[in-house]
């Protein structure tokens, strides 16, 4: 998302966390970067138009196994109307230039190919339960954040879905506890250590809460 720097002047960029679940997405355009961006709305749910004469295969695909919609046609003016997210992803910056003049009301607008109208960056991202990790270079360069991605990918394992759940968990525990504030500060601190990867460690220290502060412990 963008917003001025509160001086009037360059325009910088926060980023956000925003549920697509059910949310209305048209995509313009039928290419691999629409097929990108699709795959990555279907992943959270959201409900995804494709509007263009011509689809990928793996857009067909997801046509068929019903989790896109698509109208197989050039775009049109009203097309914007309903969409909460709009990604403008056709060949042709002209046409770019034209959609994102019709798009002043839509809330979100990811211009694919870096023009003007757009206000939102898709980050290279990816996740592990409920840790979510995304870069963004504000489309300077896509693929060094597909290169730090990637490097992150390998620096937090699949093993990090389960250590999350764990962590959330405790937290739980700690907030529901008869531990002073210091104590469970300690606890969170301690429980970041890499070592709590470990399933044995991580039931050593939830029977250590429970019987210290009287937490409940919801066993798997």
């Amino acid at each position: 998302m963008k917003q001025r720097d509160g001086r009037g002047g360059k325009i910088k960029v926060i980023s956000l966390s925003v549920d697509l679940e059910k949310k209305d997405i048209i995509i313009i355009g039928g290419g691999k970067t629409a097929e990108k961006r699709a795959k990555v709305f279907h992943r959270e749910k959201a409900r995804i138009t494709i509007v263009s004469p011509t689809v990928t295969e793996d857009l067909q695909q997801l046509i068929k196994d019903g989790g896109i919609r698509w109208w197989n046609r050039c775009f049109k003016p009203d097309d914007v109307t309903a969409a909460f997210l709009l990604v403008i992803a056709t060949e042709d910056q002209d046409t770019n230039d034209r959609i994102a003049m019709l798009a002043g009301d839509v809330p979100l607008v990811n211009r694919a190919d870096g023009g003007k109208g757009g206000n939102l960056h898709i980050p290279a991202q990816f996740s592990r339960g409920k840790l979510n990790v995304s870069v963004t270079t504000q489309g300077a360069s896509p693929k060094l954040a597909s290169r730090l991605r990637a490097e992150w990918e390998k620096q937090f394992p699949p093993a990090y879905k389960e250590y999350v759940d764990f962590l959330y968990e405790c937290r739980q525990m700690l907030k529901t506890s008869s531990l002073s504030r210091a104590e469970k500060d300690r606890y969170l601190e301690r429980m970041l250590d890499p070592s709590y990867l470990e399933r044995e460690k991580q039931s050593i220290i939830k029977e250590e809460i429970h019987n210290k502060g009287g937490a409940r412990i919801c066993r798997d």
